[in-house]
C-alpha cells in the first residue's frame, strides 16, 4: 500500500504538534469527577435529581482551559416507566486566578442533552444540542489535586411540538475533584 506525500505531511505535522504540546505542558491535562444536584423545571414544577459527572481537560495557560464532560443527570422509575437524562459537552473555561490556591472560572460551551424513555418494549429518545454556561471556583489542595464547585445551566430543551410541546430547563450544582497529570 502506497501512502501519499500529503498523508505523510499531515501525520508528521500531527506528531510534531503532539510532542510540542506534551513537552511544553507541566500538568496541563486533568481528569475530574463530581456529584451534582440537577434541577429539572417545566410548567412551573421542578424536581431535583442527584447525578454524576466525569471530565477530561487541558489547561492551555493560567487563564484558559478546554474541557469535555459526560454526565448522568438523573433517572426516574415510576409505574413501569423509566426515564434517564444524560449530557455530553465541550466547553472553554476562562480562568481568573484570585490567590495562590484559588481561582474562579466561567464556562461556555455546547451540550448534547439526551432524555431516554422506556416503558415495557417501547423506547424513545430526545436529543437536543444547547449552549451551556457556568461559573465556579477551584481550590488547589496541592499541585495535582483540586476541589471544584460550580453552577451550570444547560438551557431550555423543547420536547415535542405544537400545543403539546414542553420546555424543560436544566440547571446543575456540581462539587468534585480534579487530578492534573
Amino acid at each position: 500500500m502506497k501512502v501519499s506525500p500529503m498523508k505523510k505531511t499531515f501525520a508528521l505535522a500531527a506528531l510534531a504538534l503532539i510532542s510540542t504540546v506534551s513537552a511544553a505542558a507541566d500538568k496541563a491535562w486533568y481528569l475530574g469527577a463530581d456529584i451534582s444536584s440537577t434541577k429539572f423545571e417545566a410548567v412551573g414544577d421542578s424536581e431535583r435529581k442527584t447525578g454524576l459527572g466525569l471530565s477530561f481537560g487541558y489547561v492551555l495557560n493560567e487563564n484558559v482551559a478546554f474541557e469535555v464532560q459526560a454526565r448522568r443527570m438523573g433517572s426516574w422509575k415510576d409505574q413501569g416507566v423509566s426515564l434517564t437524562a444524560n449530557s455530553l459537552s465541550a466547553s472553554v473555561l476562562g480562568i481568573a486566578p484570585i490567590a495562590h490556591n484559588f481561582s474562579l472560572f466561567a464556562r461556555l460551551g455546547m451540550a448534547r442533552n439526551s432524555l431516554d424513555l422506556t416503558q415495557g418494549n417501547f423506547s424513545a429518545s430526545v436529543h437536543k444540542n444547547k449552549a451551556l454556561f457556568g461559573v465556579g471556583g477551584t481550590y488547589a489542595i496541592d499541585k495535582a489535586l483540586g476541589l471544584r464547585a460550580e453552577y451550570v445551566t444547560l438551557g431550555s430543551n423543547k420536547i415535542g411540538s405544537g400545543s403539546t410541546a414542553l420546555n424543560l430547563k436544566i440547571q446543575q450544582l456540581n462539587v468534585g475533584l480534579t487530578y492534573a497529570f
